[in-house]
């Protein structure tokens, strides 16, 4: 991610705006079944453990750039995001096969609560963080995280 956020650097104008928007890790996210008005929280559904480190290896990057003066955070916050189900199995269905879920949830209902209400639709309810960063004119100096050898150099000698 270092590389990438040193081309959009390199490619945006000094002031320029770069938006960092991704599910958030720090949080769980929450099973909730639709009801006629709002939600019933039903379970909670946690991030894999392989999609943490990347998380951490990301925030890592995002302050290696800011540190090294090539953007300045100008806003930063959460929102939340719900994604529809039509039914419990459905649902099911999905985590099975996402890549940065835990594959089952944690459940704060019962068994038979669960089963009373399979077919009622449902929401996964996540948590985006985002940050608006902004393009600092570059520095005469290089950035030690784009900086290269350079090839040539060493081939005129």
């Amino acid at each position: 991610m270092v590389d990438a956020l040193g081309e959009v650097h390199r490619v945006l104008a000094p002031g320029g705006v770069m938006i960092d928007a991704r599910p958030d890790s720090r949080v769980p996210a929450y099973v909730e079944r639709r009801r006629t008005r709002g939600f019933q929280m039903f379970g909670a559904v946690r991030t894999n453990g392989v999609e943490l480190a990347n998380d951490r290896a990301s925030d890592r990057a995002i302050a290696l750039v800011v540190r090294e003066s090539l953007f300045r955070r100008r806003r930063h916050g959460r929102f939340w995001h719900r994604m529809p189900f039509e039914n419990l199995p459905d649902l099911r269905e999905y985590l099975r096969g996402h890549l940065r879920f835990v594959h089952r949830a944690t459940w704060v209902v019962d068994e038979a609560t669960r089963r009373r209400h399979a077919n009622d639709q449902f929401v996964i309810r996540r948590a985006v963080r985002f940050e608006l960063l902004e393009s600092v004119r570059s520095l005469s100096r290089p950035s030690r995280m784009t900086s290269r050898p350079n090839s040539n150099a060493s081939a005129a000698l």
